[in-house]
Parts: structure tokens; sequence; C-alpha cells
């Protein structure tokens, strides 16, 4: 008599639908974004357009950020998981917000970007975004647990 795998009822609706469709809008903006500043110097990056790409994706974190506090729910299977994956999503848009702040043309104090650092950044926001998509897809799914999802980096802890 082995154990089996429990499954529950997967969580439906448009606010899960909706954050797995960000968080897969989310990676190919970031991407994107690599692509367009991959081969510029740090002084070619004080255009508009940066800015605005740069704040498009820093909105659509928010929103994954608000939805997933709405399906969030302290009594729910997934509230564990759900957890997890917010904490993973809560504070990375900052980074991104001081950089459309520093790139904004219009700006009176101008930095230049350290394109190694913003770059790890980047990457970071990445792979905690992926993990997030993994969650929501396995709570689609109807797996509350979330063991075999590899963590964005070693130290992440969520509290609950």
């Amino acid at each position: 008599m082995g154990s089996k795998k429990k499954f529950f009822e997967p969580i439906t609706g448009i606010e899960i639908n909706r954050a797995i469709d960000l968080s897969k809008s989310i990676l190919e903006k970031l991407n994107n974004f690599q692509e367009d500043i991959r081969y510029l110097d740090s002084n070619q990056l004080f255009q508009k357009q940066f800015t605005r790409q740069l704040l498009a994706i820093t909105n659509d974190l928010e929103e994954l950020n608000h939805l997933l506090l709405v399906m969030t729910k302290p009594k729910d299977i997934y509230y564990s998981s759900l957890r997890t994956a917010l904490a993973a999503v809560s504070n990375i848009s900052n980074a991104l917000i001081i950089t459309a702040y520093y790139l904004d043309s219009e700006n009176k104090y101008k930095r230049l970007l350290n394109k190694n650092t913003f770059s790890f950044e980047v990457n970071l926001i990445l792979k905690k975004v992926d993990f997030v998509k993994q969650i929501l897809e396995r709570l689609s799914k109807g797996d509350p647990v979330n063991n075999g999802i590899k963590r964005p980096i070693s130290n992440f802890r969520s509290r609950a």
C-alpha cells in the first residue's frame, strides 16, 4: 500500500488565467527588453522607449501581485503555495522602477546603467517570475504542493 498523490479541486477563474498570462507576458517582455539593450552602450539608454518598456513591465508585475493577493485566502488548501508565489513577486518591481527613473531622459539626475549588475537583477526577476508561473500552472491543475519546483535563489523563503 503506497501513498497516492492527492489532487484537489483546481483553482479556476479569471484571476488564475490572467495571472498565468501575465507571468508569461512578463517573461517575454523582459527578454525583449534585454535583446533591445544588448548591444547598446550605457549612455545610449537614455531614451523614452526604454523607460516606457520598464514601466509597462512594472505595471504587469504590480497587476500580478494584486491578483495573487486576491487569490490568497488563509483557510484555503492553496494558501502556502500562493503565499510563496506572493513572496517571490512582491518586491521585484522595485529594481525596474528605480532603473526607469534614472533612465528617464527628462530627469535632471541621470545615472549610467551598470549593465552587468542590471543583467543579474533581470535574470533574478526572470527566475522568480518563472517560479511563480510554475506554481500557478500547478495550482490550475489542482496540485497544491510546490516541492519539485526549483527556488530562484538559495536563501529565498516565504513566511507561510
